[in-house]
């Protein structure tokens, strides 16, 4: 079997899938049906799309020490492919948000203290367990002063990817898949910029200074760290902001959804798949814009991404993106190791790639429960904190 086969691909959707149903159920965890339900199914396929990129590089990084796309056009589109169309759900959304809220008013502060309680929590949990491997890799030797360690550590917050303790490439242990979240927030900070100026909507001078400062931040880190190819990589948000103006019109979403386009949808992913090195060109980039405008639409390719399973596998996505390369890392440096490891076959390699997206679905069940669902619940409450601790310290000022 080679190496970059697609016969795994199916079996490892199932596992997964299996294994988040089976979890979820003994968790009791429920999956909410939302407005856009196709699109939170699709969210669950991108993100293990997402680890078998990850786990397809790991098999020649092994025998070559080079971290790099793998030698098919599928597993490479898994990667950047994925991304686009994680940045088009985004831009579909939150622009959603701000039509509705034309010539109106928006709740600024509940946008952005639910996003910092959405993705800040498992972040940090994340970064927690990247200082903990580097910890068990250095053998918790100190490589250079506790202040750079502490620098890194502040780094690492603002979504760079810093090496710590010395230690090359740690961002490896992530799969290096941080720098997306430092442009979804990029995207984040433009959004009252927009809604004052495009939409009309009412938005106070302190939420546009603060947003300005903080999108100036990130554009500066952008820049810097992730200078390659970064126009390209922002281009997917403005598919999805195109999607969400389109399917506002009735005869839009009428079209879209309608059972028989469902095949001609899978016929332009698998243009871009097999026929396409790159989704950063203008047929692949247009063809992945369609399908999204379709599935945005309410299409669920044959009700797949409509399906229960699918849409808690989608439920748990984020914990699959961001924790999986610590899995695939943990299991090839400290249960099999490296060296060993460089022996297996390609069955081998997917045998216990396979065994690991039951481990991915199981820890991210787990995640997605205990520190992903209790954030998102508090979003309502913290707003309300913060709202009353700004009106107190605004009364505080006027009696003073």
């Amino acid at each position: 079997m080679s190496p970059v086969s697609l016969l795994p691909i199916l079996p490892i959707l199932l596992i997964a899938l299996s294994v988040t149903y089976i979890v979820s159920k003994l968790l009791r965890t429920e999956y909410k049906r939302h407005r856009y339900t196709a699109v939170d199914g699709l969210r669950g396929f991108l993100a293990t799309f997402v680890f078998l990129h990850h786990s397809a590089i790991w098999y020649f990084f092994l025998r070559t020490h080079q971290w790099g796309f793998p030698p098919s056009t599928v597993y490479s589109h898994f990667g950047p492919t994925s991304v686009a169309l994680f940045f088009m759900i985004t831009a579909f959304l939150f622009f959603s948000k701000l039509i509705d809220a034309y010539s109106g008013s928006f709740d600024w502060l509940k946008l952005y203290i639910s996003r910092i309680l959405r993705i800040m929590p498992l972040y940090l949990v994340a970064i927690g367990s990247v200082f903990v491997l580097i910890g068990f890799v250095s053998r918790f030797v100190l490589h250079e002063p506790l202040g750079n360690l502490a620098w890194e550590f502040i780094q690492w917050l603002f979504f760079i990817e810093a090496d710590v303790n010395l230690i090359y490439g740690t961002k490896l242990l992530v799969a290096g898949v941080v720098w997306s979240l430092a442009f979804e927030w990029m995207f984040y900070f433009t959004l009252a910029l927009n809604g004052a100026i495009f939409f009309r909507i009412k938005t106070p001078t302190a939420i546009l200074a603060i947003t300005g400062v903080f999108l100036v931040l990130f554009t500066f880190i952008l820049y810097q760290y992730y200078p390659l190819g970064m126009w390209r990589r922002i281009s997917p948000f403005a598919g999805g902001i195109v999607a969400a103006f389109l399917v506002r019109n009735d005869a839009v979403r009428t079209f879209c959804s309608q059972s028989w386009l469902s095949p001609l949808l899978v016929l332009l992913l698998t243009i871009v798949l097999f026929y396409y090195p790159t989704v950063f060109e203008p047929v692949p980039y247009l063809c992945i814009t369609v399908v999204f405008i379709a599935i945005a639409s309410g299409n669920n390719l044959f009700g797949i991404l409509t399906s229960r399973a699918v849409c808690l596998l989608g439920q748990i996505s984020y914990s699959i993106y961001l924790l999986h390369g610590m899995i695939l890392f943990f299991v090839f440096r400290f249960v099999a190791g490296f060296t060993r490891a460089t022996t297996w076959s390609p069955i081998m390699h997917w045998g216990v790639i396979a065994a690991c997206s039951a481990l991915v679905a199981v820890i991210c069940s787990l995640t997605y429960h205990f520190v992903e669902k209790p954030s998102i619940d508090r979003a309502a409450a913290g707003t309300h904190r913060v709202r009353m601790f700004l009106a107190n310290l605004r009364n505080s000022d006027v009696r003073a």
